[in-house]
């Protein structure tokens, strides 16, 4: 089927399949519910806990060594408690490049995940990567140098996380079409469960049995999580294709793929950037150190909620037009709000990033599934490679970038610069919802 050079009202509200809604035909396969699909979801769920909820509770940095915590005072954070026991002797950027890696090799590597679990489907994939992931952790307790944290956290933990999440969140389009927003934010909505209980976990344990037995915890909690989501988990369609890993940079001359790529970049900057510094923040704004925690606390669990409900209002109302919406919301409290008063009360930075983490949570859920609304079902596998392989270094670069601004700034400068990076994403979402509907915007359309 070819593109048409119109895209109509009628096929973006059908089945929110894409332009010209090539996939009509075969929407009816999908089961779009029953026990199979809602107990692979639940798995995919589980499965995302420890992993990217891992990730979360692993980003977060010390600021100078002046300011760093005691020993009694954990905050609950991987990369918090190594800057200040094992590798207290690196600066804080050196020891953000390990997490750096982590996040970065997790997106980029989707790419590659993809072809072989349409090849070989998800059990095997899962059951490989989950003993990477809880291995990862196993050694992660022993680790005492800096080469050890790289290997263990930053590159075996980054390649076993790109593998389970992958597998995680591809097998949902095998269930749902329909509902894939809905979907989507319930899995991601694991993650952001992992971030917010994994470092209240952390914190208690770092104070009561150390950094070994620590991590073994987890490590633990993994296994669980892992094995009852191998279980859980099903593919439903049949495997064996032979689909290339391939980055298509050509995707790029349209328009509506263009810009999306630019929004994902600039969200994913954000969402990482600040989840790592928000301690470092709090600190720096004089406030109590309490909240550098709670804060974190906050953030993950208003994000879980974020994941969901606007998924399930997405599908309703239209993917991109939910996304815009939250990104509107989301940048006029940064700018009329977080930047002149955040830091004044703990009340007022509370109520921010509450907001802030919803928002962040839906951009999450929802960018992705926009991605699917651009190019035909043969084609999402490549063009979600690109675009994710694309923000993947806007991860990579965040952190470093992000902490060297507030460590030479201020704190209003730091959500200052992410609020810019935040109106470029929005500009990005109008632009690619603008060239979807052919250059002829209309605000009522489902899309």
């Amino acid at each position: 089927m070819r593109r048409t050079n119109r895209t109509t009202e009628h096929e973006l509200d059908n089945l929110n399949a894409g332009p010209e809604n090539p996939d009509a035909s075969v929407s009816v396969a999908f089961p779009e519910g029953g026990r199979e699909a809602w107990t692979s979801l639940l798995g995919s769920a589980l499965i995302m806990f420890p992993s990217f909820g891992f990730q979360t509770a692993s980003t977060s940095i010390s600021p100078k060594k002046n300011l760093i915590l005691s020993n009694k005072t954990p905050v609950g954070t991987v990369q918090d408690y190594i800057s200040t026991h094992q590798l207290s002797n690196y600066s804080v950027s050196d020891v953000s490049w390990i997490t750096a890696v982590l996040c970065f090799l997790t997106l980029f590597l989707g790419i590659q995940v993809g072809p072989l679990f349409d090849r070989y489907g998800p059990r095997i994939l899962l059951l490989c990567g989950s003993l990477a992931s809880v291995a990862s952790y196993l050694l992660l307790a022993q680790c005492t140098q800096y080469w050890h944290f790289m290997l263990c956290l930053g590159i075996l933990s980054g390649i076993s996380s790109a593998v389970v999440t992958t597998v995680a969140i591809s097998v949902l389009s095998h269930w749902f079409y329909r509902r894939r927003a809905l979907a989507s934010g319930i899995c991601m909505a694991g993650s952001s469960a992992g971030g917010a209980i994994i470092p209240l976990v952390l914190r208690k344990l770092f104070a009561e049995y150390g950094w070994t037995w620590a991590i073994r915890t987890i490590a633990f909690m993994a296994l669980a999580c892992y094995s009852l989501g191998i279980i859980l988990v099903k593919g439903r369609l049949p495997t064996g294709t032979h689909s290339r890993a391939t980055i298509d940079f050509r995707a790029f001359k349209a328009p509506r793929l263009f810009f999306l790529a630019v929004a994902v970049f600039a969200f994913e900057f954000i969402i990482f950037g600040c989840a790592a510094l928000l301690p470092t923040y709090v600190r720096y704004t004089g406030l109590n150190l309490d909240v550098q925690f709670y804060s974190l606390t906050v953030l993950n669990g208003m994000s879980l909620f974020g994941r969901i409900l606007p998924g399930f209002a997405a599908d309703q109302i239209g993917r991109f037009n939910i996304l815009l919406s939250l990104a509107v919301v989301t940048l006029l409290v940064m700018a009329t709000v977080w930047i002149p008063f955040g830091s004044n009360s703990e009340a007022t930075l509370y109520a921010v990033v509450a907001i802030f983490g919803f928002g962040s949570g839906g951009w999450i859920s929802l960018a992705p599934v926009c991605a699917g609304q651009l190019c035909r079902t043969e084609e999402y596998g490549r063009f979600y490679g690109t675009i994710y392989c694309i923000a993947a270094f806007g991860v990579l670069l965040t952190v470093p970038i992000g902490g060297e601004l507030l460590q030479s700034t201020t704190p209003q400068t730091l959500v200052g610069f992410y609020s810019v990076i935040l109106l470029i994403g929005l500009t990005s979402v109008v632009l690619s919802r603008w060239a979807l509907l052919d250059w002829n915007w209309k605000w009522k359309v489902k899309v």
